[in-house]
């Protein structure tokens, strides 16, 4: 073989972790001339317009794009690959899909598209244990720049497809917890606007108990103004709104009650531009119970939601207009429940055009494009408003109650552009399956007008143990909307999930470490080193066996060491890991690059400190081994870790809309 050959060969071996799956469906086989791959870094801004406080990193996160272009418009797409192996920017014909990343903790680790796990055994607030596909909160003395999961190995040189695999990092660091997940993520372009999406997560730990129970597969957030609407396919397949939508948290949907596909819509045509609130109170809730839940007809304790100023209810102006993007915005005192408004539901304003408040006494109403906390502390409540405070004090006094109806408007269905999830119906669950706890699952909601993003993901609830690999198949569509369902409907059937023990793996390629007494390198397959004086220093597979490991090159400046531990040069204080930095040789702060050399037995000790050299196996008088037209595997120059002034992590006197850090793992 030539040496750029043999430098995808060996590309392709190091992500062949979809051990068990079968390699593509049969409906999707197109892409191919119409798909591009580029690895040369380009602002998005003009289109994505991110958040002017995490803009600065964009070009951190880059790892590849991967485009399809298409006669058709609205089928043409790019997706943005991160060094995490994460979607960090979707672009298609209606604009930006990827939540603007709107934090300056959370800068392309959070509101992406990624894989996400949770130990729930381990996961406590003080110590959290939950595994970012995309990597860490940037909350630690060298963040930012962000640091993103290590890309062990990754192949998008030719055709229509493009892997990586990525050493998931804990959120929340530094932290006392390890992370033993590798996470494998295949992007194939079917043609037609159809993404085949593949992923899999690999549970490499040594302890046997050491089990992840609480999955996002995936884990996105959706760019609200681009697509402000969400609708979710009925068993029969037919596309239904899904209105009205809360905070996230409390939305959840078992996929078996769907009809395997969720569509976000640009802004859809309602009945009529002012229209019901879509939630009542219960009156029958103290606290610490809280009020706010759906409508029922025939419970005379549900009441609608209404408004009543209480004594003290003094308008005032307050300092939440600037951070999150509104013209003017205010605080009053309306709180009248006998239990609060559950938080994590705040945004009921959102997205749509807001909602129209109305005095029941007087008949004046104004508008407020977003409420920001209904019930703060079950006292004031904070909004966008369209009149000044003054004017409120003016028309409202104390026992007046305010009614709440949403404003909205829409375009019709056929001029509307669409992105549409293709997850399944759950079809594969089995209750006597010892990796299944409960069935897979839809949970989705609203952030806030800042972040601009819609949290959407299928939680997959179950079990993984060391040695346990979870994988499944799902599909993402770029289309006009009304096209999906019948693009949608064929692939629900195609979608998959599952959990494979380690000798059920049967496929991988075979991988020799050979060396001399200075360097070592790999060969692949029956291939033999072409070094006269090589060894055999030992022997495995591109994917695990049984008893084998997976073995990293972990370099730290000029200091390389091939082990089984990726934490080898991180920093620790105490029992706390810092796997973003190592010091170096001239005992400087730098961050480590890692590479998967595959999956070995113990034998590869024999390795030591010896040198890794990509082309050792090449005659000495050979090409470069890199292909021209392959991204490289190798993460680019480390990005400084020098810390840049922090901004203030003390709470502001007024309270925050700004959904938690931790996803919730309440179910």
């Amino acid at each position: 073989l030539s040496a750029p050959t043999r430098e995808k060969q060996r590309a392709r071996c190091n992500v062949s972790l979809m051990i068990a799956a079968p390699g593509s469906s049969t409906l999707c086989q197109g892409g191919g001339a119409s798909t591009s791959f580029s690895t040369t870094y380009t602002s998005t801004a003009e289109v994505s317009d991110w958040d002017v406080n995490t803009a600065a990193y964009e070009e951190d996160v880059f790892e590849v794009d991967m485009s399809h272009s298409d006669s058709n418009q609205d089928r043409a797409w790019t997706i943005r690959l991160g060094k995490g192996g994460q979607i960090a920017s979707f672009r298609v014909a209606a604009g930006e899909a990827i939540a603007n990343q709107a934090s300056t903790t959370a800068i392309w680790n959070d509101l992406v598209q990624q894989m996400v796990a949770v130990n729930t055994a381990l996961n406590t607030p003080t110590h959290p244990n939950f595994i970012h596909q995309a990597g860490p909160y940037a909350k630690d003395t060298g963040m930012p720049p962000p640091f993103y999961s290590p890309n062990v190995a990754l192949d998008c040189s030719a055709g229509n497809d493009c892997s990586t695999i990525n050493w998931g990092q804990q959120a929340h660091v530094p932290t006392p917890h390890d992370s033993p997940l590798l996470y494998y993520t295949r992007y194939r372009d079917c043609g037609d606007g159809i993404i085949e999406y593949d992923m899999a997560m690999h549970h490499f730990g040594q302890d046997t108990s050491d089990m992840y129970s609480f999955f996002n597969t995936p884990w996105t957030g959706v760019r609200t103004s681009t697509f402000r609407d969400m609708m979710i396919a009925n068993p029969a397949g037919e596309l239904e709104h899904a209105f009205p939508m809360t905070g996230f948290g409390p939305s959840l949907r078992d996929l078996e009650t769907t009809g395997g596909f969720t569509t976000f819509a640009e802004d859809l045509e309602l009945a009529s531009d002012v229209f019901d609130f879509g939630f009542c109170v219960d009156t029958t809730k103290v606290l610490p119970e809280t009020a706010n839940t759906g409508c029922v007809d025939d419970n005379p304790d549900i009441v609608p939601f209404r408004f009543t100023v209480q004594a003290n209810g003094t308008a005032s102006e307050t300092g939440h207009s600037a951070w999150l993007g509104l013209d003017y915005t205010v605080r009053m005192n309306l709180c009248n429940l006998t239990a609060p408004v559950k938080l994590g539901v705040n945004g009921w304003g959102n997205p749509y055009d807001g909602v129209l408040l109305t005095n029941d006494r007087t008949g004046f109403a104004f508008e407020s494009d977003y409420i920001i906390h209904y019930c703060w502390q079950d006292n004031h409540s904070y909004m966008g408003s369209s009149v000044s405070a003054a004017v409120l004090n003016q028309e409202f006094i104390e026992g007046d109650t305010i009614s709440v109806k949403y404003i909205t408007s829409g375009q019709p269905l056929d001029s509307q552009r669409a992105l549409t999830f293709v997850h399944g119906q759950g079809a594969e669950y089995d209750s006597t399956l010892p990796w299944y706890r409960a069935k897979s699952r839809l949970r989705y909601g609203l952030t806030n007008n800042r972040r601009d993003g819609t949290v959407w993901t299928t939680n997959f609830l179950g079990k993984l143990y060391p040695t346990e690999t979870y994988f499944s198949r799902k599909y993402m569509i770029t289309d006009s909307l009304i096209n999906t369902e019948v693009a949608a409907s064929p692939l629900v059937d195609e979608t998959f999930e599952d959990v494979a023990k380690i000798e059920e793996l049967e496929l991988g390629e075979a991988i020799t470490l050979w060396m001399d007494d200075t360097s070592f390198g790999a060969s692949i397959g029956a291939e033999a080193c072409s070094v006269s004086n090589a060894a055999v220093g030992c022997s495995g597979s591109s994917t695990p066996k049984s008893g084998s490991q997976p073995w990293f090159l972990v370099t730290c400046g000029s200091n390389t060491a091939t082990t089984t531990d990726p934490y080898y040069f991180a920093v620790l204080v105490g029992d706390m890991k810092k796997p973003y930095l190592c010091v170096d040789e001239t005992e400087s702060l730098v961050r480590a690059k890692w590479k998967l050399l595959g999956f070995f037995d113990s034998g590869c000790a024999a390795i030591g400190g010896r040198e890794y050299q990509s082309d050792f196996c090449l005659e000495s008088s050979a090409p470069s081994v890199i292909a021209s037209n392959a991204p490289s595997a190798t993460s680019s120059d480390s990005p400084s870790v020098t810390e840049s002034s922090a901004p203030s992590v003390s709470a502001s006197n007024a309270p925050s809309d700004i959904s938690s850090d931790s996803p919730s793992v309440t179910e």
